[in-house]
């Protein structure tokens, strides 16, 4: 499958459902794709079907809809990147256009070797309708030509048609479709010309002798019902001198090769308007390809095919027997020839940008990652207000925050597994051990579950975070509370030999100065006394509990830090050092489901 095929495909899907229903797609289609789809390369015909059916699972879409729906799109990619000028000069009616129809994928074929493209013919009914043939090796791609030749009838000359496929599953591998509605003010225009233009010859008078017109199509070859050779261009005689024998047939040296026929009058009849391709074996038992078009005339019942050789550059042309001056002056494959050079190079040129462009965008792409990464490493060092400074290049300034909420946390018995280890592996399970809880705690410190609060560091086994700094909040002892709350029940889940760990936490509000300290590992510090009576209650408190210390305590039972979710228990007046006067703590719990039961009856019964 050629790319611009697949490239197409993934533009429709982004610009219908988005960048990330296209991401969910190729891995629901296991597509390994890094980039995009390159227009210059070929891609398997599996990888288009897998991305249809894949769209057909997540969508709900039956997947010869959303080919049709592919079709349309087309269509609008070839207007925007300007494709459309080949689909607009290939008739001036819907019924030329739709005979061209073939020329135009024959065309192609040239210049893209590998790409296997559909064949077309049409037929007109005498109803006036006209029947579409569709030979191709792909037959589930069928939908995408119904949604194209729909759009582009209507694109090109402003006119709805209707389109029936009228049989999905034949011998020959066509599959035909019945288009109503398809003629037009022009189409009757143009019959009407075509009338006109007999009237006028048939009032003349003319002859061209069999040695002029030999001369003038260096190609052709004229033949009956039985395929004898009644009269061949020049170039054919020169090359097959035997091609006029009398026991020398059409259908002896030479077969079909587009379209998907057999070489039978009947089927070259059915076929008048479609390119032929005939596959020529020469004197020298060498196979050469002439292309064009087969005529029946009426007045003799005699085909007529004209055409010339199928080349695709001037080596393929030297190495057929032929030549530039073989092809007759007003032929433009002359013109095409010459010109494949320069063609091909500016292919080439341009397959190499679009490569660049795809290594470009798939480093960027990389780069991109790279920098999440190394810019969620700086989150976890500092609190991200603090680290978009930094980068940015902004200078830090040291700053007084009035109030904010300090937790200071411990493992319990943390000195006692230390000195119980053996000394050959103590460091070692000291680490692993510090390392597994503080993994559960930084989970918990994610801005989606607990926002505006941020740790500043740890020391051995404890744990220092902050609410209030450096971004001022007024709920910053309540998010510390709750914090605690569930830093006390994910380290559950971390145990020591068969015990789980458990936590002391000790918490303070009060007033603290914070900056960046050092330009190498640059560390956010708190500096005041209230970080120094957080530290304080932790070690003074009770072991295996959240104690709150009274100015934490004052500020989570009134204004925007009261919740009706906590509970607390006086532990009592607690001597400090460094502090004159005792310090009233309380231990923090949530509230149990009969407490709460029994309030919301209380409320029921006022």
């Amino acid at each position: 499958m050629h790319g611009l095929i697949n490239r197409c495909l993934e533009l429709m899907v982004i610009e219908k459902f988005g960048e990330d229903f296209w991401t969910k797609l190729k891995k629901e289609a296991d597509i390994k794709l890094s980039g995009e789809f390159l227009t210059t390369e070929f891609y398997s015909d599996e990888s288009t079907y897998k991305m249809v059916f894949a769209a057909e699972r997540l969508t709900g879409v039956p997947a010869d809809k959303i080919l049709e729906m592919y079709g349309e799109y087309f269509y609008e990619f070839s207007v925007e990147f300007q494709y459309d000028k080949l689909l607009r000069v290939l008739g001036n009616t819907p019924e030329k256009f739709l005979q061209c129809l073939d020329t135009m994928h024959l065309a192609l074929a040239r210049v893209y070797p590998p790409m296997r493209p559909p064949l077309f013919t049409c037929k007109k009914l005498p109803d006036g309708d006209h029947v579409i043939g569709y030979y191709s090796k792909r037959p589930a791609l069928l939908p995408i030509a119904v949604g194209l030749i729909r759009r582009a009838i209507l694109g090109l000359f402003n006119i709805s048609i209707e389109i029936t496929v009228l049989s999905t599953d034949t011998t020959d591998g066509c599959y035909k479709m019945l288009i109503k509605n398809l003629t037009g003010s022009d189409t009757v225009e143009a019959q009407r010309n075509d009338e006109e233009l007999v009237n006028t010859m048939s009032k003349k008078t003319g002859f061209m002798s069999p040695l002029t017109f030999t001369e003038l199509f260096p190609y052709h070859i004229l033949f009956d019902r039985d395929f004898n050779v009644l009269q061949c261009g020049q170039v054919l005689f020169r090359v097959m001198p035997w091609i006029l024998d009398a026991d020398s047939k059409l259908n002896s040296w030479a077969r079909i090769a587009r379209p998907y026929i057999t070489l039978t009058y009947e089927h070259i009849l059915d076929h008048l308007n479609t390119t032929f391709l005939l596959e020529v074996t020469s004197a020298a038992d060498e196979k050469f390809r002439l292309n064009g078009q087969i005529i029946h005339l009426l007045e003799s019942d005699l085909l007529l095919f004209i055409g010339s050789p199928y080349v695709v550059s001037l080596d393929d042309l030297y190495r057929k027997g032929f030549s530039i001056a073989d092809i007759a002056l007003y032929d433009a494959k002359r013109d095409f020839l010459l010109a494949s050079e320069t063609f091909d190079e500016e292919r080439k040129l341009f397959k190499r940008l679009e490569d660049l462009t795809n290594n470009l965008q798939e480093t960027a792409r990389l780069m991109a990652v790279e920098k999440a990464r190394t810019d969620q490493l700086i989150y976890d060092i500092l609190p991200r207000p603090v680290a978009k400074q930094l980068k940015m290049g902004e200078m830090v300034v040291p700053q007084r925050y009035e109030s904010v909420t300090i937790l200071f946390s411990g493992i319990v018995n943390f000195d006692k597994f230390c000195l119980a280890r053996d000394s050959d592996k103590a460091g070692i399970e000291v680490v692993d051990l510090l390392n597994n809880v503080y993994k559960h705690l930084d989970k918990l410190l994610e801005p989606s579950q607990n926002a505006e609060v941020y740790k500043i560091e740890t020391i051995q086994d404890n744990y220092l975070v902050v609410s209030g700094a450096p971004e001022p909040t007024l709920y910053h002892a309540k998010r510390i509370s709750r914090l605690a709350l569930q830093m006390m029940e994910r380290v559950q889940f971390v145990k020591i030999g068969s015990h789980h760990v458990k936590l002391t936490i000790g918490i303070n509000s009060g007033e603290v100065v914070a900056g960046v300290i050092g330009n190498r590992m640059p560390r956010y510090c708190l500096f005041g006394d209230s970080v120094n009576l957080a530290s304080r209650t932790l070690k003074t408190g009770k072991p295996g509990r959240i104690n709150v210390a009274f100015s934490t305590y004052k500020l989570l039972q009134t204004g925007y830090n009261f919740t009706r979710d906590f509970q607390f228990d006086y532990y009592g007046e607690v001597i400090m050092k460094n502090v004159k006067q005792p310090v009233q703590v309380w231990l923090l719990d949530r509230k149990t489901e009969s407490y709460q039961k029994n309030i919301s009856r209380l409320c029921e019964i006022a």
